[in-house]
């Protein structure tokens, strides 16, 4: 896990950027700190007054991608609107985790590696991302709940991870050259099955939710 140093905080944010490039191009066991430095135009002793080694820089770039990912279900609450349904909520929501998938393309070789190297950050910051998203499908299904909407057979709590598992497993294949309507229509149809394998209405009738509340009408 990457700790906080005293280095510049510019030049860090240049090591990162270098390393996210480096990574993502050459391959992280292909590449060396002295390879970051030169890309990042700064010195080898820079990179050390701000990281340990090259894992280091590693999990600054999963920490910073995956707190990029928990801060949709943030956006999400602070930009809900007045009058939207619980179903276009968890539509938006996936619709959001899409267009990051694809925004961050890049990453997705420096992901798979984190996923498979010990100290790397990578279980820590994405039990913090799913736990946020989660919470946000939670809440947003707390008043169909209320209503009665959740089937009868389901647990609530067992059945949004489980349909969330299903959205993750997308995500993770998801064609990162997908155009604005193909994102648009995979969020539709991952939304719709997201409802239907936890409600046990119609989205049409799905309820007004209240955490649009505060939002802009």
């Amino acid at each position: 896990m990457t700790r906080p140093r005293r280095g510049e905080p510019r030049a860090r944010t240049k090591i990162i950027d270098a390393g996210r490039r480096l990574f993502a191009r050459r391959g992280f066991s292909e590449t060396s700190v002295g390879d970051i430095a030169r890309s990042a135009q700064v010195a080898r002793a820079t990179v050390y007054n701000n990281f340990d080694d090259k894992q280091d820089i590693l999990a600054a770039i999963i920490s910073e991608y995956m707190t990029g990912y928990a801060r949709i279900a943030q956006r999400l609450r602070e930009n809900a609107r007045s009058g939207q349904t619980s179903f276009e909520l968890i539509q938006e929501m996936v619709g959001e985790a899409l267009a990051w998938r694809v925004e961050n393309a890049d990453l997705q070789p420096i992901v798979a590696v984190a996923r498979n190297l010990r100290g790397s950050g990578w279980e820590e910051a994405n039990k913090a991302a799913d736990d946020a998203m989660l919470g946000w499908i939670l809440a947003v299904h707390a008043t169909d709940e209320s209503a009665g909407l959740i089937r009868e057979d389901i647990d609530l709590e067992f059945g949004v991870r489980a349909a969330y598992a299903m959205i993750e497993s997308v995500l993770s294949s998801f064609d990162v050259s997908a155009r604005e309507e193909q994102i648009e229509d995979a969020a539709h149809q991952l939304a719709l099955l997201h409802w239907y394998s936890i409600c046990s209405v119609d989205p049409s009738e799905a309820p007004r939710s209240p955490l649009g509340r505060s939002g802009s009408a």
